[in-house]
């Protein structure tokens, strides 16, 4: 008897008489508590149109201080203010839909899931993750020496956000800019944050130590609220911690959901972050533009020496940490029907009679309005 992968076509898995109503069991996506907080944190901010979402910054101060009483001052105006710019980047959901299935068998009393219902749940669901996925990464086009791949039409995510500009961030890259400023240049560091690497000198990965968590904490000018890591990194620190503290596992009450309290932030596992141990447990095609491992990388010739990275050497980046202060975090789409997650109508083929497709859009970016409140740490071994 032949054998099929899968073992049923969607009408003999959805029409069956034994089904349960509405019920599909997810098998295929992760919810995360990066999601959750982000959407909480109050960083939502719908984009009405423009042609960039511009952020203003401080990035110097005026003239002042001390000086001698009854002295004259030279008064000039230096500039203390610019702004960052990103652009909404484009997602699309396909929802190809066969009449002949969805509106003929898959009807009636017999339909005990409804096609054209499942395919709509699934659409939403791959949009948060491919979004979910693409956070971790960057937006930038490539460039010789410093960015590997082009991702100019992906949102612009923490790799790119968490950056110094002279040291590579866990994906192997080194973002000189971010939001269309030059980094260390007129405005110096203050769009800087500086990748840490616990692995040895050899580039080889390291443990995570309780103290290398508490300075990376406090490595922000403000405090980070939540602390994102993968299945492996989470056990690793779990299995370092004091024991007293290693069970404080308590409840983050905004998001529901339960994770290790260090200092005022809580650690949570999340399933999509970079994972070089788990990565490849997840369904290979759970994202089918960006890869959920790291890959080993050489590093720059100078990185920060508060990176701990050994310049010019292989790196493995093992597993990732990141420390997020998600207030400070732009989630921008548009405000438009048409690209504000929802689906087009259906839209026939001038081929097929039976074929329909809609499309679940959405135009929207994700950005940090100070790179400085975050902190990536990666090169975690067991």
């Amino acid at each position: 008897m032949a054998t099929f992968d899968p073992a049923f076509d969607q009408i003999s898995a959805t029409t069956l008489a034994d089904l349960k109503d509405d019920i599909v069991y997810d098998c295929f996506f992760v919810d995360t508590a990066l999601q959750r907080k982000l959407r909480l944190s109050g960083g939502l901010d719908e984009f009405a149109g423009g042609t960039v979402m511009q952020t203003p910054f401080f990035y110097n101060r005026v003239n002042g201080g001390a000086i001698p009483p009854g002295s004259d001052v030279n008064v000039a105006q230096v500039q203390i203010m610019t702004s960052t710019a990103f652009v909404p980047k484009e997602y699309v959901e396909q929802v190809p839909l066969n009449l002949w299935q969805t509106n003929v068998l898959n009807n009636g009393p017999a339909a005990k899931v409804k096609i054209v219902d499942g395919y709509m749940q699934n659409a939403v669901q791959a949009m948060n993750t491919d979004l979910a996925i693409d956070f971790f990464r960057h937006g930038q086009a490539q460039s010789t020496g410093y960015i590997s791949t082009n991702r100019s039409y992906f949102i612009n995510g923490a790799s790119e956000a968490l950056n110094d500009g002279v040291t590579n961030s866990w994906d192997g890259n080194v973002f000189q800019t971010y939001g269309g400023i030059q980094r260390n240049g007129a405005v110096q560091n203050s769009l800087n944050s500086v990748p840490v690497f616990v692995g040895a000198t050899n580039g080889s990965t390291g443990p995570i130590t309780y103290p290398a968590l508490t300075e990376t904490y406090w490595n922000g000018v403000q405090e980070p609220d939540i602390g994102v890591t993968n299945k492996a990194a989470y056990s690793y620190i779990q299995n370092r911690i004091a024991p007293q503290q290693r069970f404080r596992q308590e409840v983050d009450v905004t998001i529901g959901m339960t994770g290790l309290k260090i200092n005022n932030a809580y650690v949570f596992v999340d399933k999509l972050c970079p994972s070089t141990k788990f990565g490849s447990l997840l369904p290979p095609n759970l994202s089918q533009t960006t890869a959920v491992a790291p890959t080993t990388f050489t590093s720059s010739a100078a990185p920060s020496s508060i990176s701990n990275l050994p310049a010019n050497t292989s790196i493995t980046p093992g597993e990732v940490f990141f420390w997020f202060r998600a207030a400070g975090w732009k989630v921008r789409p548009a405000v438009d029907d048409e690209y504000n997650f929802n689906f087009t109508p259906p839209i026939r083929s001038q081929n097929n009679p039976d074929l329909v497709v809609m499309f679940l859009k959405s135009a929207i970016n994700f950005y940090s309005t100070n790179s400085r409140d975050n902190t990536q740490i990666y090169g975690i071994g067991s």
